[in-house]
């Protein structure tokens, strides 16, 4: 239950910043909002004492907005994964992913210490 749930809000959190920060998107808004209201019920029902990775980050703005449109500060490690799954989405073959990166305004440096 525990996997599921993170992998949820990595999910989340990832398409967040593609939409939010980016104004990319990979997928339909349709599977974003469903994405989100997984998110809010697995949450709500989990029950473990364990604290989950980014948990009051994702609470705090579910809970508030019910998207990611007020998260103004995201982990490296979302960042990072944000930008790797887009570049591997756009089929960038002819790109380096420092020149890709760079079309956003972003450096390697920026999606691992961030």
């Amino acid at each position: 239950m525990s996997e599921l749930i993170q992998k949820k809000i990595r999910q989340y959190l990832v398409h967040s910043f593609l939409y939010y920060q980016l104004d990319e998107s990979i997928i339909a808004d349709s599977h974003y909002d469903q994405i989100c209201k997984e998110v809010l019920k697995l949450l709500k029902n989990h029950t473990s004492p364990s604290i989950l990775p980014y948990e009051e980050l994702v609470k705090k703005t579910l809970f508030e907005d019910a998207s990611g449109f007020s998260i103004k500060q995201y982990p490296a490690e979302i960042i990072s994964s944000a930008f790797h799954l887009l570049y591997q989405h756009n089929g960038v073959e002819s790109t380096t992913f420092d020149s890709f990166l760079a079309r956003f305004g972003y450096t390697i440096s920026d999606t691992i210490y961030a």
